[in-house]
């Protein structure tokens, strides 16, 4: 009985209404790496079955729809109405006009939309990514435990690179980490060498134990930009 009223409801309802999707912000800037959240609400007397959300890149072009997944997730409340996106990790190539569009019953089994009136996002690159590495000379004993760091700056998520250089020899890569805290199975070093990362603080790790005389050697870190898939 309940699902036959509420297909009554929406059968005859009178359709003279008027619908129209609010959406907020009108525009914004985010920094690259930042993430942005886009909300629409949909202001009618039917109900809101759905929330779709679409980009233009340019004017005049078609728009494409955005499904929810990976770095952009839908999101849709019914009961209040209301559905957002959010973009996160923001990339050069995410500028661009987004629209939202509400999907309600007008009829039984029968379905309009209502557009909202567009979000125009500008993205800024990050310029400010560095590394910096204490370029001290350390000595040690044989058998000794030994730390080094590397400080690093930027908004982005990257990858630490650790490499060491032999006497007359080209440097040879060590391990990698990555500054989300995603794991990294890649590692050439051997079970005496590890490195970690402290996202909080801004510095890389390198830890080598049991050192032998073999170790002695120019010790660098590198830094390049991670893009999480």
């Amino acid at each position: 009985m309940g699902i036959l009223l509420v297909f009554t409801v929406c059968a005859y309802l009178p359709r003279g209404f008027s619908q129209s999707v609010t959406q907020s912000p009108a525009a914004v800037t985010r920094k690259e790496c930042q993430s942005l959240t886009i909300t629409c609400v949909f202001n009618g007397v039917y109900d809101l079955e759905n929330g779709h959300f679409f980009r233009q890149t340019q004017t005049g072009t078609e728009r494409e729809r955005i499904s929810s997944g990976g770095r952009f997730v839908v999101s849709v409340n019914e009961a209040e109405k209301t559905f957002s996106l959010e973009i996160r990790d923001m990339r050069i190539e995410d500028p661009a006009t987004y629209y939202c569009k509400a999907q309600h019953c007008v009829h039984l089994r029968s379905w309009r939309f209502t557009d909202g009136s567009g979000t125009v996002v500008t993205v800024s690159a990050e310029s400010s990514s560095s590394v910096a590495q204490n370029s001290s000379l350390q000595t040690c004993a044989a058998g000794d435990t030994i730390t080094l760091n590397c400080k690093y700056q930027g908004r982005c998520q990257h990858t630490l690179y650790w490499y060491r250089q032999s006497p007359g020899q080209t440097p040879k890569y060590l391990l990698m980490r990555h500054t989300s805290g995603e794991e990294s199975k890649e590692n050439a070093a051997g079970a005496r060498i590890s490195a970690f990362v402290d996202p909080v603080e801004k510095i890389s790790w390198l830890m080598i134990s049991k050192l032998q005389l073999s170790d002695s050697a120019v010790y660098y870190c590198a830094l390049s930009r991670h893009t999480a898939q």
